[in-house]
Formats: C-alpha cells, structure tokens, sequence
C-alpha cells in the first residue's frame, strides 16, 4: 500500500520550486504534476521533476490520485483555487497570503470545515529553530513583562522585479505591497511571538517604486499584552537589510535577524547562546525575491503532510494565516483613515 501523500503543484512561478524541491526531498511525499497557465511555465517544470502537465485546473483538482494541492499562483487567485480544490476532496497547502480578504479566509475555513480536509498557510518562517527557542522564552516569561515588539522589513526590489509581472504591485491581484507581499511574513512572525494586537496606527506611501501600492509603510501597534511597537516595511530601501525582530522587556532583550538570534541578554545571566548559530548560506530575501532557505518549505510541508495522515497538527492553518492577514488589512485600513483602528 501506497502511504505517501501524493501533490499536485499550481502554478510554477519562482516559489513553486521550493514546493516541488520539498516534495521531492521527502519520503512520505510523492508528486502527482504540475498546472500553470503559461504552458512554458508548466512544460519546464514538468520537464524538470519528470511529471505530468495538467491541462486545466479542473483536470488537476479532477485527478483521484493528488491528496494535496499546493498553490504558488499570483496571490489573488489563492482563495478561488483553494475553494475549488476544497470542493474536490484535496487538502490544500496556500503560499501567503491565505486571501486577500478576510471573507474569503472564512470561506476557505467553512469549506475545509465541510470537507474535512487540512487548509495549510505557507509561514515557513515559523519552523526555525531560533523562533521557536524565542516562542518558549516568551512563554515562560524569561524576560518579564514586555515593554515593546518591534519588526523592521527595510527591503529592496528594483522596478524590474514589478516590470517582471502584470499582477506584481497592484491592487486587485497582489493585495498590497511592502507589507502584504514581503512583509507578511515578518507579520505573521511578531503575531506569533506576541499575540494579538489591540490596535495599529500605519503611515503608507508609494515613494520609489511605479506600481500602484504602497513601497513604504510604518505602523505604530499597541500589543494586547500592553508592550508597544513598530512595524516598518519597504522594497526601496538599497541595497536591503535583513529582518530584525528586537523583543524587550523589563528583564532582558531578544533581537532575531532573518533566522538567526543575534542577541540575547537576559537579567541575572545569559541563559541561551543560540546566538552563535551562523547565518544560513545564500540568505538575502531582503533584497533578492528567491534567495530564500530551503529548509523551511521542506519542515512545514512535513508538518503538513504528519496532519493530512492524522499523525499531527497543522502549525499554521487557515486560523493562524487570517490573523497575520487581518493585521495587514487594518494597517491599510488605518492609512486610509489616517488614524488608529482595531485590529479583528
């Protein structure tokens, strides 16, 4: 008997390949083929990986033997493919953002509800073993009641990137800019780490770059637990810096660059050297869309696949994607007002 999850991949796009890559590299996993609708996409790719090119999304979705989808389209088609491959029985693995709108996140969780199928949000980010080591430092309280949470996405994308495709910086199809395309992840971390947000106050502005949403944002956030924060996100910052989560709180600070903890000093001793860990290598998302570690597609899609076999939970559902979804939403919503507003 065949025990491996078997995927079938939407869209193949730069990120596709770290799906299919994943998949190749574990075990239990088993890939199906490949749709896009630029034929050329889909062809190289299937060439690559020696799999099938579907002609259609409905074929794909169609085909008894894919268990899973995963969905690396331009964002705003992650929710009607989902919602399609949901009605089809197949548990579904979305690249961020989950949607574009808070409605169509609930729609995908009511429908993955009736299917009884696992809706998993690509947050690769979160299976670090440096978030992980800060998660637990924050839950047991080693740095006492925090004062503030900030998160600095100060990165670069030069026009081409934008040039490079007819959905990247607009409204309808990309759902944002600096802070929902780039800077979700980041969100999604801080959330995380930190729980929910009372409120945001975010200052926005398209600065550099010709497209039509924001390349700049600053957001001021008033954390539930009471610390205070900022979040900054760009693509116009040259040449890109790395990004940098700082924790404080009244007996010690934790700073975390990209997937590493850079400092760690606590009151009455410095109980973690985690710090030391080298920087994986060829790291520079901040300023390179691609240049992204492996290692995280590869653990969330072992994650996803222990859920889908019922030998584990989902770390990130469609629950966790909305939260960092609606943090985003509101700071949109409050540079639209030009004032504070809460955050659902």
């Amino acid at each position: 008997m065949d025990l491996k999850v078997h995927f079938a991949v939407a869209g193949c796009g730069t990120i596709s390949r770290f799906h299919l890559n994943a998949i190749r590299s574990i075990e239990d996993a088993a890939l199906c083929g490949v749709y896009d609708t630029v034929p050329e996409s889909a062809g190289a790719a299937a060439a690559a990986y020696g799999v099938q090119v579907y002609p259609t999304y409905a074929a794909l979705v169609a085909d008894r033997a894919v268990d899973a989808v995963c969905i690396c389209t331009p964002s705003h088609l992650h929710a009607p493919l989902a919602l399609e491959a949901i009605r089809a029985g197949k548990h579904v693995l979305v690249e961020k953002p989950v949607a574009l709108t808070l409605a169509d996140c609930d729609a995908i969780a009511a429908a993955a509800q009736r299917a009884g199928v696992q809706v998993g949000v690509v947050s690769q980010l979160r299976y670090g073993p440096a978030i992980a080591r800060v998660r637990h430092a924050l839950e047991s309280g080693l740095l006492g009641r925090l004062t503030r949470c900030d998160l600095y996405m100060k990165y670069y994308r030069p026009q081409s990137y934008y040039d490079s495709g007819t959905w990247r910086g607009t409204l309808s199809m990309d759902g944002g800019g600096a802070l929902m395309n780039q800077g979700i992840h980041g969100v999604d971390l801080v959330r995380y780490l930190m729980g929910p947000v009372d409120s945001i106050y975010a200052l926005s502005g398209t600065l550099v770059r010709d497209i039509e949403v924001e390349d700049t944002l600053t957001a001021v956030v008033a954390w539930h637990c009471g610390a205070h924060g900022v979040i900054q996100a760009s693509v116009g910052d040259y040449p890109g810096f790395p990004r940098r989560i700082e924790i404080n709180g009244e007996a010690g600070t934790i700073v975390v660059e990209e997937d590493r903890i850079v400092k760690w000093e606590v009151e009455g001793g410095d109980a973690c050297r985690a710090y030391e860990q080298p920087a994986a290598p060829g790291v520079r998302s901040h300023s390179e869309a691609a240049a992204i570690d492996p290692a995280g597609h590869i653990a969330q899609l072992r994650n996803f696949i222990d859920a889908v076999r019922g030998e584990g939970t989902l770390l990130v559902d469609e629950a966790e994607g909305r939260k960092a979804l609606a943090l985003v939403l509101a700071a949109y919503h409050s540079a639209e007002l030009g004032q504070p507003v809460p955050v659902e």
